[in-house]
């Protein structure tokens, strides 16, 4: 079986934190989005299977991080997704159907496991695994029942419920809560006819920003009798790509967190901590400074990070930050930027920032 995962695009909705890093680097809870990830699957698939990333966006940056840290577990291959074009020195693509052709060099004959990395599931991925092997079909999609289906893909299900009859981008009506949640299992049965698909696709033009969709070409292949079928989550899919969905991501990752130090007593006493007052849960980095301050819940600090005389909750701090007289919640500080003298919630500045409401500026 092959794992594909398109990360080649930009982050839109997660700028200004997407002009440095790309949008599966961001820190939650001690760890990249993708490490998340990565850790999940490496429970799901044995150790040796291949996983190809397509990239573009911040390749190097990347291939060389997952080199280093992964190479050792997945055979690693890594597939470049061209840019259409660039606005403001900021590449665009041409969508999430034609990264995944760049993968039919390896996985065309072959299952084929894609997990877009902007979503996370709570639960490890052997479920759709699970699904995939004993029920008679030719691919697998997760699936979250939501509240607000008119942002999402949805599944409309036959009526014995067993494969998909429909699948539709956003439906302006309620057709089904059934929502995709950013997992799909498709057998050696149907890739042939799926690379194929997406080939055709490639070559349809483009207008007015439009991209080539994966969602059409599964519904194609679901008008062509392939079976494929859904497999509920149960418990929460964590959606990285918005800054709202970054906060509510980090309050189940800290709540989840099993710390062995949850109110850190030991960085209390080596100084590190000193007249503050820790309120799990709390993730606080590598050499963090925490000064007359009160920190909690659901903080995640970077490391390397100078707090004083804060009071902040609800917040993700980026590596290298320095906040001093600080009030905020429900807040996201990039890395290594600079805040003085604020009182605000829903803050929200990208890496290298510095902001001091005393002197009324803001400089990059």
């Amino acid at each position: 079986m092959w794992i594909i995962c398109p990360i080649a695009g930009v982050g839109k909705r997660l700028q200004p934190f997407t002009y440095s890093k790309p949008k599966a680097f961001l820190k939650v809870a001690g760890k990249r989005l993708i490490d998340h990830i990565l850790l999940k699957l490496k429970k799901a698939f044995p150790e040796g299977t291949n996983l190809c990333f397509i990239v573009g966006y911040k390749k190097r940056q990347i291939t060389d991080y997952l080199t280093k840290n992964y190479s050792d577990f997945f055979n690693l291959y890594f597939e470049e997704q061209k840019p259409l074009g660039y606005s403001n020195d900021i590449p665009y693509f041409s969508g999430l159907g034609d990264a995944l052709l760049l993968a039919k060099q390896h996985a065309q004959n072959d299952d084929c496991f894609i997990f877009l990395s902007d979503r996370l599931p709570l639960e490890d991925y052997t479920s759709i695994l699970l699904r995939f092997h004993q029920l008679q079909c030719d691919g697998v999609i997760n699936v979250k029942r939501v509240k607000n289906p008119e942002y999402y893909g949805v599944t409309v299900l036959e009526e014995k419920g067993a494969f998909i009859k429909q699948i539709v981008e956003k439906p302006r009506e309620f057709i089904s809560d059934l929502a995709v949640a950013g997992a799909y299992l498709f057998g050696k049965t149907m890739t042939p006819r799926l690379f194929e698909l997406l080939e055709e696709q490639s070559k349809l033009p483009l207008e007015n920003g439009e991209e080539h969709q994966l969602t059409p070409v599964i519904e194609q292949l679901i008008r062509e009798n392939v079976k494929i079928t859904i497999n509920e989550m149960r418990e929460e899919i964590l959606d990285f790509g918005r800054p709202e969905g970054l906060l509510e991501g980090n309050k189940h990752l800290l709540s989840e967190l099993k710390l062995n130090d949850p109110t850190y007593e030991e960085l209390v006493q080596s100084k590190n901590i000193i007249d503050s007052k820790i309120i799990p849960p709390v993730y606080i980095g590598e050499n963090a400074n925490i000064t007359d301050s009160v920190i909690g819940p659901y903080v995640s600090i970077g490391d390397n990070v100078s707090i004083q005389k804060c009071i902040l909750k609800e917040a993700v701090i980026g590596d290298g930050a320095t906040l001093k007289k600080i009030i905020s919640s429900q807040s996201i500080i990039g890395d290594y930027s600079i805040l003085e003298d604020l009182i605000k919630s829903e803050i929200t500045i990208g890496d290298s920032c510095y902001i001091a409401s005393a002197r009324n500026s803001l400089f990059y």
